[in-house]
Order: structure tokens, then C-alpha cells, then sequence
């Protein structure tokens, strides 16, 4: 089981420090593989006991232990990431652009760490196989909702965008049912209406599918299925939307490759549309 499907099982029983250590895990996942309790304690200020007791509460003896697994889990694939980003950041010109460029080549580099391509395409094929798909994001993460609704709707799917206060949120929660597909953007904490939303695609037999960020792996309740992978830049500063953008993107091309005749005859169908609407 990867590290943060244990994460998800624990992530209600989590105290507050706990939840600070589980972010700097997945934001730093390297560092972590290759430093000590001590080193990942000091980082989030946290006494080097709360790191102890995480990791016997995700099932590792000794810290030692839990560094093996993350060794194994996440240093592999991630040094071209790690070289790039030394190399960047060595540059002699540095600037903002050059110091966004830097962590976004390297968040990039790092998608692969924590999603596959099987991960991607079991997720198309389930957003393509839906009876209807609903889209859910507040604040920045109603922009990838928004581009997500346009793009699964030019292949002809039945897509809405979920939004408003809580009485409206219930309101389209009732039209609910098996076979839909919930797509929802999470970052930094639940959006408002999250759990209740959760709660209410369970009781209809629907599904969920959560994209979010570092502390994706903290979200209760706990969603049929997360997509964590961490933003460029630090937790507690200014984060794009540039990696989670990339995995959507990778979504729709991976939803258009599984579908590639249907998809293309609607993409011509919806250039004879656009051509006589305009």
C-alpha cells in the first residue's frame, strides 16, 4: 500500500501536528527519503516524538523503517528533477521568473513520482464511462473546473459545474445518481460544502474523484479515489496551478486517445456548430 493510501485511512484520527508533518512529507518527499526524524521534526516545529508516533500510526516499526519505504517509493525518478532544479537555480540572472520557472520544472518533473499513467487513464476512462459528470472547485480551483467542464463537454459529454451557496449545492445534489461522476479540485484545505458533497455522492452509489495537492492524503471524508500530487513552491506560500493543470490536461488526452473516433467526430461536429452559430 503507497504511503499516502495509508495517510487516507488515518486522516481523521490525525492530531494537528500530524497533519502539519504528513504535508511536509508530501511536499518534500525527497528530502524526507533522505533525512532523519530530527531533520523532518525541525522543519514543521514540531517535537521529534509527534514524527515517532506518525509513523507507528501509519504502520512503520521505526523511523527507519518508514525512510526505506519512502526510498522506495519516491527517490527513483525524482533526481532529473533535482539536477534541473540545482541547475536553474544556480543561474546567475535570478529573478522571480527564473525562481517560478525553477520549481515549476521541478513540480513537473515530479508528477510521475506520484501519479502513473494507469492512474490517469483509469480516470478517463471512468469520467468517459459516466452516466454524467459533475465538476466541483471554489476560489483558483474553479479555473481547472471551468476548463475541465469546456473540454469533457466538447466530447459530448453530460457535464455541470457545481457552485453557490450550501442551499444550492444541495439543491444540485439531489439530482444525484449511480453511474455519475463527481470531479473535484481540493487544495491547501476542503473547500466549503466538501464533506457534505462526499457524503451525499455515497448515499446515491456515485463516484468521487478528488485532484488535489501535498495535503490530499489529510481529506475527510476520504474519496473513492485521490489524485495527490504536490503544487510547485512551499505549502504555507504563493503555489500555480500549473501541475494539477498538466494532470488534467493529461486526463482529456488520455479520455480523447480511449475514445478517438467518437471524440473526433464530435470535436468535427462541434466546428460545423461553432461555424453556424457564429
Amino acid at each position: 500500500m503507497a504511503i499516502s493510501e495509508k495517510v487516507q485511512e488515518l486522516a481523521a484520527t490525525l492530531t494537528r501536528a500530524e497533519k502539519k508533518v504528513v504535508e511536509a512529507i508530501f511536499q518534500k518527499p525527497k528530502a524526507v527519503a533522505l533525512g532523519t526524524a530530527a531533520d523532518l521534526a525541525h522543519g514543521v516545529d514540531v517535537h521529534e516524538a509527534t514524527v515517532s508516533r506518525l509513523v507507528r500510526k501509519l504502520g512503520f516499526e521505526s523511523y527507519s523503517s518508514f525512510r526505506s519505504a519512502m526510498q522506495s517509493e519516491f527517490i527513483p525518478s525524482q533526481e532529473p528533477a533535482t539536477r534541473m532544479g540545482n541547475s536553474l537555480a544556480r543561474a546567475s540572472d535570478v529573478s522571480l521568473l527564473s525562481m517560478l520557472v525553477t520549481q515549476e520544472i521541478s513540480a513537473l518533473s515530479m508528477i510521475e513520482d506520484n501519479i502513473g499513467m494507469g492512474v490517469i487513464n483509469d480516470i478517463a476512462r471512468e469520467l468517459m464511462g459516466a452516466r454524467r459528470i459533475f465538476l466541483f472547485g471554489r476560489g483558483n480551483a474553479e479555473t481547472l473546473s471551468l476548463m475541465m467542464l469546456k473540454r469533457l463537454r466538447r466530447f459530448g459529454r453530460d457535464t455541470s459545474q457545481l457552485s453557490g451557496d450550501p442551499r444550492e449545492l444541495a439543491e444540485q445534489a439531489l439530482s444525484f445518481g449511480r453511474g455519475d461522476v463527481v470531479l473535484i479540485f481540493a487544495f491547501r484545505r476542503a473547500p466549503r460544502g466538501y464533506a457534505p458533497l462526499i457524503e451525499s455522492i455515497r448515499e446515491v452509489g456515485a463516484k468521487s474523484i478528488v485532484i488535489s495537492g501535498a495535503s490530499g492524503a489529510l481529506l475527510t471524508p476520504s474519496p473513492d479515489r485521490l489524485i495527490g500530487v504536490p503544487r510547485s513552491g512551499e505549502q504555507d506560500a504563493f503555489q500555480t496551478l500549473t501541475v494539477p493543470m498538466t494532470v488534467c490536461n493529461a486526463i482529456v488526452l488520455a479520455a480523447g486517445a480511449q475514445h478517438k473516433e467518437e471524440s473526433l467526430r464530435m470535436l468535427d461536429r462541434l466546428g460545423t456548430l461553432i461555424r453556424r452559430f457564429e
